[in-house]
């Protein structure tokens, strides 16, 4: 018996059945992947039309801060649902330039994307990483699509962001030198023009793009420590970052990409350029964790971006296999893009412990111990009347949650902010004390609270871990200035 399958239906039923499994993923989610990382983006984005100044803030990046601030004045669901919505559209675009190569099971890289583990685990959240996907994704598309001029300009948009967009950027500018398109390399700093123009008009810094960058300042200020690591991270997260099937597509892909080079004198050009991002983006994340330089933390979420340079290599790579299969094995021309398929997806929910679609009452994404003790403080200042009073604290988690709004100081703002030898705060202000942020971020000492007579302490929450067990570091104290 001949298995058939039409193409353009499994097109159709790959983008369904990720995007169901995607919205299933956020039902169940309880809370948001990113750490602090995800609500401070969602608050400055919701805070850049009464704010200007945040619309250039280059921690946040202009070009996802203009992308998200209407869905972040919304509510959280729309800013989700605008990341989930990104990776689906990430994938589509991949798929239509792989068919546009005259690549066969193009369809296939819809499920390897949006489920290669990193992505799949990032994307219930408010980080840039999804719209930095989409954003690359385009690029590769417009090019593909002989929209070169376009591609280029788009692509110079990238470093804004996210800082590593001038990676991708230099990269391009080598794709570009070795195809000999010279007159393309002047659209590759358009972005930079335009923005440090519009830095220029609101903050009247003339080189805003060097003097406005918060790595760059702490770098050269040494004002911040990220700490370093080992050459070979990224290499040993590989497995938990993109999946097994993934690897074993893509550092396949490598060995077809160089014998179709020297052997049959044949590139590739949506596979080379592909691997110049991929390899750039990867070396320079390497490198700045080795060096311990630039505000890296070693984290692993940054690598979501290049998943499609991952999948185009891969599905490349399984279309010459299928192809080259003996025609008297059409159905196994059928089964092995569905089986990888689905194996694809059950990687993604078995790196990131997600609760699989049926399990509807157990959390995908759960609340992590320390939020989970912020939202009590949050409830019993709520069931006190002090909600409305200024609250000082470390937590933007917080201030999405209760709705505070961290650049009015009649609202709130951060404990950091105290100043212990003349100390402003007016009288009933609100100070919550967490043994977490307060002292990795906040360089606020409880003794300085508690032997403060300007302050009272009003309540103690006891920190309780996920085993149900006291632990200091999630110990809350809640004062009142007095004085």
């Amino acid at each position: 018996m001949n298995l058939n399958i039409d193409k353009n239906k499994a097109f159709v039923f790959s983008i369904i059945i990720c995007g169901t499994l995607l919205g299933f993923a956020y039902y169940q989610s309880i809370s948001l992947e990113g750490g602090q990382d995800t609500w401070q983006h969602f608050l400055i984005s919701k805070y850049a039309f009464k704010y200007p100044e945040l619309l250039i803030d280059q921690w946040n990046k202009p070009v996802f801060t203009w992308c998200t601030t209407l869905f972040c004045n919304i509510g959280l669901n729309a800013m989700v649902i605008f990341n989930i919505t990104s990776v689906i559209l990430s994938s589509i675009l991949i798929s239509l330039s792989l068919k546009k190569e005259k690549i066969d099971y193009s369809w296939i890289s819809i499920p390897l994307i949006c489920f290669s583990p990193i992505v799949f685990g990032n994307t219930i959240s408010c980080l840039t990483e999804p719209l930095n996907m989409l954003m690359l994704s385009f690029v590769i598309y417009l090019w593909q699509f002989e929209f070169k001029k376009t591609s280029i300009i788009l692509a110079s948009f990238l470093p804004y962001l996210r800082t590593e967009g001038f990676v991708i950027c230099g990269a391009i500018f080598i794709f570009i030198i070795l195809r000999k398109e010279y007159r393309l390399l002047i659209w590759l700093f358009i972005g930079s023009i335009v923005l440090n123009f519009v830095g220029f008009a609101i903050t009247h810094h003339p080189f805003w793009i060097i003097t406005d960058n918060p790595y760059l300042k702490a770098e050269l200020e040494s004002s911040f420590d990220p700490g370093k690591g080992s050459l070979l991270h990224y290499v040993h997260a590989a497995r938990q970052m993109f999946g097994v099937p993934i690897l074993i597509l893509f550092l396949s892909g490598h060995f077809l990409f160089f014998y179709q080079i020297f052997k049959l004198k044949i590139i590739n050009q949506l596979v080379l350029l592909s691997l110049l991002i991929f390899w750039a983006y990867f070396s320079a994340h390497t490198t700045i964790y080795y060096l311990g330089i630039l505000g890296s933390h070693g984290l692993t979420r940054v690598m979501a971006v290049i998943v499609p340079c991952m999948v185009i290599v891969s599905t490349y790579f399984l279309a010459f296999i299928l192809e080259k299969l003996n025609t008297t094995h059409k159905n196994i021309k059928i089964i092995l893009p569905i089986a990888i398929a689905v194996w694809a997806i059950w990687i993604g929910y078995k790196e990131t412990e997600y609760a699989k679609p049926h399990r509807l009452n157990k959390p995908s994404v759960k609340i992590d111990k320390v939020n989970n003790n912020i939202l009590k403080a949050g409830t019993w200042l709520q069931n006190n009347q002090l909600l409305e009073r200024t609250i000082i604290h470390q937590s933007p988690y917080f201030n999405v949650m209760f709705n505070k709004n961290p650049y009015d100081v009649k609202s709130s703002y951060y404990i950091w902010s105290i100043d212990k030898k003349n100390d402003w705060a007016e009288k009933g202000v609100i100070v919550i004390w967490e043994g977490f942020y307060c002292t990795r971020e906040g360089n606020m000492p409880l003794k300085w609270l508690q032997e403060n007579n300007n302050y009272k302490q009003l309540t103690f929450i006891n920190g309780i871990d996920e085993n149900g067990k006291s632990d200091a570091m999630l110990d809350i104290y809640i004062f009142e200035k007095v004085n």
